[in-house]
């Protein structure tokens, strides 16, 4: 699915955006997220999470502005071409799950399957990661 969301964004112009990206766009806040928030909504380091963020900026995706609550800190947040992409990827992500359902229901699948798959992603997601000994 990623490589089909990818190549869909690259098809509506939005061909720099590697799947390394993706995750930055979803976890920023409509008024902006500071850094450290990011990284670690993105299980990054701070340092990644830098890099990605400079280099997003460059390509004119987010901005750096000052974080209203407190003057030292800086706030990332879209652009109008950062949410043009959250937007088209929106779209392109509803239209991939549509035609997934559609093969389901084709090769027999009764039901709506988005809920049932979206709990049990929540569930997965909240489990604590395994740790390798």
């Amino acid at each position: 699915m990623v490589d089909e969301i990818t190549e869909r964004l690259e098809a509506a112009g939005f061909a720099n955006l590697p799947p390394a990206y993706h995750p930055i766009f979803e976890n920023i806040d409509p008024a902006g997220t500071r850094l450290t928030v990011l990284a670690a909504r993105a299980h990054l380091t701070h340092q990644s999470m830098g890099e990605v963020v400079a280099e997003l900026e460059r390509r004119g995706y987010v901005e750096r502005i000052a974080d209203p609550s407190d003057g030292r800190a800086r706030l990332v947040r879209l652009t109008p071409a950062g949410r043009q992409v959250v937007k088209t990827a929106l779209r392109e992500i509803t239209a991939i799950e549509d035609k997934w359902l559609r093969r389901w229901r084709q090769a027999g699948l009764k039901g709506d399957l988005r809920q049932p798959l979206e709990t049990a992603l929540r569930e997965e997601e909240a489990q604590p990661a395994a740790t390798i000994r």
